[in-house]
């Protein structure tokens, strides 16, 4: 179990030598990671960062640069991820596969961001073949929970849903019940990502089933005690579930809940406002469903390369339209289109950037040539 954020700053308070400080401050970047704390943990990196490279010590350079490119990822600066992830892997010698596994991790999740999906898949597979080769099973867990994520958005639900079985299994096995319920939460999101692409093809009553399974992963998820930002993020999937399967009322107590803790990261307060608002739709309450669509926008607004405010734009203007503001919904679809096309744009330009970063890092560079976290 990952000690708690406040015990970690009592140990950096009262570290007593360089090598306690840098200890300290690695797991800290970890923690604030994990806890989406993206800002605050990039800081940790940074500091941990430079006494690592005082003391040129280079698999404390590869877990800053780690925590670095999972904080980059989360606040979708995808290209400061890739080139920071590259950084990280370059760090890490032959001897640290375990080492190497965390970068390759962090790097395929910001690689499947940008759709470079070819590419993430076989940086996760080689993420998978580091830490078995370190006999590292907590990374190796981890590991297949970046490829499982990477399967699930190509369409191998099925293959998705076992690595993240599996990682369960390692983390359950291991006492980490956080990174279980993380694990677990994986599971529903690719009973969901399954559901979605069912009813897309027109198989509502097999889309149904996997709606149904997924509610049923995310109750076993809440009966593990989540933290606040995983809470609401199972709140908010169940709120989906729900409304999709046709159970209004249970759809709008959960994501009462989950807007009811009051978490205020963009990436999972936009949905949530976004399923309010499809709720209240179809409760018949277009104004509350309006409030709720402008409240995701402005969340969404806060993310980078985000694809939650084009769906926020296209739900307020059909509102709009329902309501007899027919130039404001020509408007706001307009809009909703811009992002679209700035969001391909923008991705476009960073697997662009991406193909050039690593083909540069196929020649391996200097250690002073390194980019700061």
């Amino acid at each position: 179990m990952r000690p708690p954020i406040r015990e970690l700053e009592a140990r950096l308070i009262q570290a007593k030598s360089a090598a306690e400080c840098l200890s300290a401050l690695l797991d800290l970047a970890d923690a604030h990671a994990a806890e989406f704390r993206n800002l605050e943990g990039l800081r940790k990196a940074r500091e941990a960062l430079n006494i690592a490279r005082t003391r040129h010590d280079p698999v404390s350079i590869g877990r800053a640069l780690s925590a670095a490119t999972l904080c980059h990822y989360q606040r979708g600066d995808y290209l400061s991820a890739v080139a920071t992830g590259l950084d990280a892997v370059e760090a890490c010698t032959e001897a640290d596969p375990a080492g190497r596994s965390s970068a390759l991790q962090s790097l395929a999740l910001s690689l499947h961001c940008v759709k470079s999906t070819d590419l993430a898949q076989t940086t996760a597979t080689q993420a998978v073949a580091d830490a078995k080769r370190a006999k590292d099973v907590l990374r190796e867990a981890s590991a297949r929970s970046v490829l499982g994520a990477v399967l699930s958005d190509r369409g191998a639900h099925k293959q998705a849903r076992r690595e993240f079985r599996g990682a369960a299994a390692a983390y359950r096995r291991a006492g980490d019940t956080h990174r279980m319920l993380k694990a677990t939460s994986n599971i529903g999101h690719a009973y969901r990502h399954h559901a979605e692409a069912l009813e897309t093809e027109g198989q509502n009553a097999v889309a149904k089933f996997q709606w149904k399974q997924a509610r049923r992963i995310y109750d076993i998820v809440l009966g593990l005690a989540p933290p606040p930002a995983d809470h609401a993020i199972a709140l908010g999937a169940i709120a989906e579930c729900e409304c999709r399967i046709g159970n209004l009322d249970a759809a709008q107590a959960a994501i009462d809940a989950a807007l009811a803790l009051g978490v205020e990261t963009p990436a999972i307060l936009a949905p949530c406002h976004l399923w309010h608002a499809r709720i209240l739709v179809a409760r018949d309450d277009l104004r509350g469903a309006e409030r709720a669509a402008e409240q995701a926008c402005t969340a969404a607004q806060k993310l980078e390369h985000g694809d939650v405010l084009a769906s926020c734009l296209q739900l307020l203007s059909k509102l709009n339209d329902m309501q007899g503001r027919f130039e404001t919904a020509q408007d706001l679809e307009r809009r909703a289109q811009e992002v679209t096309l700035e969001r391909e744009a923008a991705l476009a330009a960073v697997r662009t950037q991406v193909a050039a970063v690593w083909g540069l890092d196929a020649q391996p560079r200097g250690r002073g040539q390194a980019r700061a976290a």
